[in-house]
């Protein structure tokens, strides 16, 4: 593992292990290098601020499970295996969850919800995703998704999310097969 690797490594441990003591609106650069024995010319060499090393520690935790199954037929089994590791890594990701703005987690699981929501469509009409026809629908569908997965962090995580992650892909499939046929 390359030494910029180690460092980033070292700073997101230190990140998380404080946000078990503190939210991380409190936490500051100062605290992160502190608690790893960094400088913090260290930490800006390899980051803007707090809110890139969050964003680097999703990207890099969640990406396998976005990438691995970003197929129409698996999308939500890697949901649901994203929603277990969320569950083992809840205090990091409930915060990470209700930090918003640009390039924040939910953007970036509502990014992935529309791309496999265009899939579907593209899939189930045999042809190309026509943004002026679905856009609403792909952003309603990825909003609510989103909106549920924050909700259920929000109740401390205890539903199992194979339970409704299920429900909300029959939601899902049910509307647009309905969208579909309407729009024939």
């Amino acid at each position: 593992m390359s030494d910029s690797n180690i460092t980033k490594l070292a700073l997101a441990d230190s990140l998380k292990k404080l946000m078990r003591r503190k939210p991380f609106d409190k936490i500051s650069v100062g605290d992160i290098v502190c608690d790893c024995d960094l400088t913090r010319q260290s930490f800006y060499y390899h980051f803007k601020d707090k809110y890139d090393l969050m964003n680097w520690i999703y990207y890099t935790e969640t990406a396998r499970f976005m990438t691995d199954y970003n197929t129409l037929e698996h999308w939500t089994d890697g949901l649901k295996n994203l929603c277990c590791y969320m569950q083992q890594n809840k205090i990091f990701y409930k915060s990470a969850l209700n930090t918003t703005g640009q390039n924040s987690f939910p953007e970036y699981l509502h990014s992935y919800l529309g791309d496999i929501s265009i899939t579907a469509i593209e899939s189930m009409q045999n042809t190309e995703y026509d943004q002026n026809k679905w856009d609403f629908t792909v952003s309603f569908f990825a909003t609510a998704f989103v909106a549920f997965i924050v909700r259920w962090a929000n109740n401390g995580m205890k539903d199992d999310p194979a339970e409704y992650i299920t429900k909300m892909r029959a939601l899902f499939d049910g509307s647009i097969l309905r969208e579909l046929e309407n729009r024939d």
